[in-house]
């Protein structure tokens, strides 16, 4: 997006796109199961209420371009985006590769020249040069938007991170938005594996304090807990495991009903009645019957508290947590302050968002943004 915007807004301009892998956009490719969420249909004050890593950064990239001039984009070439659950935006086709393509023609037609299994070796700022593993290219301004540390066999290698390093600050890199890992004995049976549950409210807590509260899906697995809702709560936890700090998780399974509600229902109705009352999962009745000596009934289905003793490294991150510091980035242009020559965006960047198409209209919109303004 960022070389679609520098050539829109300069065409006279020469503009190369310098990509290590086989292909442009190979982890786009690969995002919502490869259906692509590419965004979310909601206002630019939610994007930045769902972005909980320094998302007052973004007002500026995110006036000039946002969820709506995202499916203004798509759907003018042929991609049309069609909205699911939680205002999630997908391409029509339910094809990855559909929005990766309309990327692909765009940059063609805008006669954008692509360098594929490329990789940038160095980069001199002080002489505006670019090293790559098969040619040295100078440039009047250079945008840097090389990832963070999550999928790293994409080519988020933090290569370039540890590289700019030297001359910006860099916050400590975290996985965010991955899964949480539980040791608890009823997780460690697996009973639970693959059940999920829709529209949970879920808690977390830090040393006994409550530090995020979601309502939104969650789902089971043989290490702990994941879904949308989990990846929000981990989107907090940074470094509070390298700090030895408690964490704990409590699961309300019947939110749209209170504590006394939940005990008049139990008065009449079974626990499994009352679960298949409301449509939550048989498998949650054999769970109790190994939680029933520490746990009431009416406790399990409105405050279900688990013990999460880690989370899951970059390699099933979605995003990453850390990067440039903001502090450092112009956030009018997305140049650094130090290096006017050179702009960056992207996940590289310290700032991160939740699930839900969040993550890509960041990307997006601070790629137009970095291209929009990189010859003012």
């Amino acid at each position: 997006m960022a070389a679609i915007s520098a050539k829109t807004h300069f065409p006279e301009s020469n503009v190369i796109l310098i990509d290590q892998n086989e292909l442009i956009l190979k982890k786009l490719r690969l995002s919502g199961g490869g259906r692509c969420n590419v965004s979310a249909n909601v206002s630019v004050q939610t994007i930045i209420e769902q972005t909980p890593r320094n998302g007052r950064f973004l007002y500026a990239s995110l006036h000039e371009f946002n969820s709506t001039h995202i499916q203004d984009f798509f759907s003018t070439k042929g991609c049309p985006l069609i909205e699911e659950d939680h205002q999630r935006l997908f391409p029509k086709s339910h094809k990855a590769t559909d929005i990766a393509q309309v990327m692909l023609n765009e940059l063609n037609r805008l006669k954008v020249v692509i360098l594929l299994n490329t990789y940038v070796n160095q980069i001199d700022l002080h002489n505006n040069k670019v090293i790559t593993s098969n040619q040295s290219l100078n440039y009047d301004h250079l945008i840097i938007a090389s990832g963070g540390l999550s999928y790293p066999q994409t080519g988020s290698d933090g290569h370039l991170l540890k590289t700019l390093s030297q001359h910006v600050p860099v916050e400590k890199c975290y996985p965010a938005e991955t899964p949480l890992v539980s040791n608890d004995a009823l997780i460690q049976s697996k009973l639970l594996q693959g059940v999920s549950l829709k529209d949970v409210s879920l808690t977390l807590f830090i040393d006994g304090k409550k530090k995020k509260h979601v309502k939104h899906d969650m789902l089971f697995t043989h290490f702990g807990f994941s879904g949308p809702g989990v990846l929000q709560l981990s989107s907090v936890c940074r470094d509070c495991f390298e700090k030895k700090q408690s964490v704990m998780m409590s699961i309300d399974s019947l939110p749209h009903l209170n504590h006394q509600e939940v005990e008049e229902l139990l008065k009449n109705q079974t626990l499994s009645k009352v679960l298949s009352m409301h449509q939550l999962p048989k498998r949650l009745s054999e769970a109790y019957e190994m939680l029933k000596d520490s746990l009431t009934p009416t406790q399990f289905l409105k405050l279900w508290t688990f013990n999460v003793h880690d989370m899951r490294g970059f390699n099933q991150a979605f995003v990453t947590s850390g990067g440039i510091s903001v502090k450092a980035i112009d956030p009018t242009t997305m140049r650094l302050k130090a290096y006017p020559h050179v702009s960056v965006c992207g996940e590289m960047i310290d700032v991160h968002s939740h699930t839900g198409g969040y993550n890509i209209t960041l990307a997006m919109s601070m790629g137009y943004h970095a291209g929009r303004h990189c010859l003012d």
